[in-house]
C-alpha cells in the first residue's frame, strides 16, 4: 500500500511539472454543421471542456459552427492556411476537388464496416498528413468519422437498378463517379441548399448521414430512404502550421493527447450514430433521440445491389480516381487503403 501511495504522488507531481510546461493560449477555432450531431456532441466539447480541462483552463477557445458563419466547407483550409482561424474542422471531400489525393481517404464504396473504416483512415492517414502541410501549409492533427453517408430519394425506388436518370445531389467527385455510374446525373449542393433543391425539382435524391438529414428536416421533402451507406463520411481536424509550431513540446503533446481522445469517441459513436439516423427518419428501430420520428420508407439492399455495388467500385469509382490521381498517388492508395480493403485502384 506504501508503494502505492508513494507511486501515486509521484506520478501527480510528475503531472503537474508537465501540466506547468503547458502555455496559456487563446484558439480561433471553425466547426463544421451546426445542424447535425457531430459539432455539438465532439468537436465543440473538445475545445470548450477537454482542452480547458486537461489543461487546467490554460488552453481556451472561441469556436463556432460554420453554418452560424455562413460558410459553406469549402472554404476552411483556406482560412487556416491564411491564420483567419487557428485550427479547423472540416470533410475531406470538399477539399478534394483541389488535389485528388485527399479522395482516397473516403472513397465511395470502398469500405464496409466501421471497423474496416477505421484501418483504412489509419494506414492512408500519413499519405494526407504530408500532402496537407506540402500543398497547404497545415498541421493535420486528426482524421475522424461522421456517420455514414446514405442515400434518399422523394421518389420510390427497390434498389440500385431504379436510379438510372435520375439527379443525385453529391458533394465529391468520387460521389458523382458512383452517381453517373448508376446512369443518373450527379449535381453538386451544399448541404444548406439541398431541401429547396429537392423541393424544387432540382434533384430528385440526396446523400448525406441520417442525422443530418433529420436535423436538417430532409425528411419534409423525401421519401424513401436506401439503408445501407454509401460512403464513409470522414473528416479532418487540422491548425495553422506556424500556430502548431509556435506551440512548446508540453502544450503540443496535451493537444495530441485530447485530440487521440476525441477521435476515439468519434469512432466508437458510429454505429450509434447511424442506428438514430435510421431510427429518426424511419421511426424503425431504436428510438429517436432527436425529437419525432419520421416515416419514410426504408429500401434494403438486394444481392443485385451487392453485385452493383462491385461493378460500380471497379469500373467507376476507382478507375476515375487513378485517372485523375496518378501513377504515384494511385501506388501509394493501393499500397495503403487498398491493402486494408483487399482492392486495387487502376485507370
Amino acid at each position: 500500500m506504501k508503494r502505492l501511495i508513494i507511486t501515486a504522488t509521484a506520478f501527480s507531481l510528475f503531472a503537474s511539472t508537465v501540466l506547468a510546461e503547458v502555455e496559456e493560449g487563446k484558439f480561433k477555432v471553425v466547426g463544421t454543421w451546426g445542424t447535425g450531431a457531430m459539432y455539438p456532441e465532439h468537436e465543440a466539447p473538445l475545445w470548450s471542456k477537454a482542452l480547458p480541462d486537461a489543461s487546467g483552463g490554460k488552453l481556451t477557445a472561441e469556436i463556432q459552427p460554420m453554418t452560424d458563419l455562413g460558410l459553406k466547407g469549402f472554404e476552411t483550409v483556406k482560412l487556416l492556411q491564411t491564420g483567419v482561424y487557428d485550427a479547423g474542422f472540416g470533410a475531406y471531400s470538399y477539399i478534394a476537388s483541389g488535389n485528388p489525393v485527399f479522395e482516397g481517404i473516403d472513397l465511395a464504396l470502398a469500405s464496409g464496416s466501421g471497423e474496416e473504416n477505421r484501418r483504412l483512415v489509419e494506414a492512408y492517414e500519413p499519405v494526407v498528413a504530408e500532402a496537407f502541410e506540402r500543398i497547404h501549409g497545415v498541421k493535420l492533427l486528426a482524421s475522424y468519422p461522421f456517420p455514414a453517408q446514405i442515400l434518399v430519394c422523394r421518389g420510390a425506388f427497390n434498389g440500385l437498378a431504379d436510379l438510372k436518370g435520375r439527379k443525385i445531389r453529391v458533394y465529391s467527385t468520387t460521389l458523382g463517379d458512383m452517381a453517373e455510374g448508376l446512369g443518373g446525373v450527379s449535381v453538386t449542393i451544399p448541404l444548406g441548399d439541398v431541401v429547396p433543391a429537392l423541393q424544387r425539382g432540382v434533384v430528385d435524391c440526396g446523400i448525406s448521414s441520417g442525422i443530418s438529414m433529420y436535423t436538417a428536416k430532409w425528411q419534409d421533402v423525401v421519401k424513401y430512404v436506401y439503408e445501407t451507406p454509401v460512403s464513409a463520411g470522414i473528416a479532418f481536424l487540422a491548425m495553422n502550421k506556424d500556430r502548431w509550431s509556435n506551440l512548446n513540446p508540453e502544450t503540443q503533446a496535451l493537444i495530441e493527447a485530447e485530440v487521440a481522445k476525441f477521435v476515439d469517441g468519434a469512432w466508437a459513436a458510429l454505429a450509434d450514430s447511424q442506428i438514430q439516423g435510421v431510427a429518426c427518419l424511419t421511426g424503425q428501430g431504436e428510438k429517436c433521440r432527436y425529437g419525432e420520428p419520421a416515416k419514410m420508407q426504408l429500401v434494403k439492399a438486394t444481392d443485385a445491389d451487392e453485385t452493383i455495388r462491385k461493378q460500380l467500385l471497379a469500373e467507376f469509382v476507382l478507375k476515375r480516381y487513378a485517372e485523375r490521381c496518378g501513377d504515384e498517388c494511385t501506388a501509394r492508395w493501393n499500397e495503403t487503403a487498398g491493402a486494408v480493403v483487399g482492392v486495387d485502384a487502376k485507370p
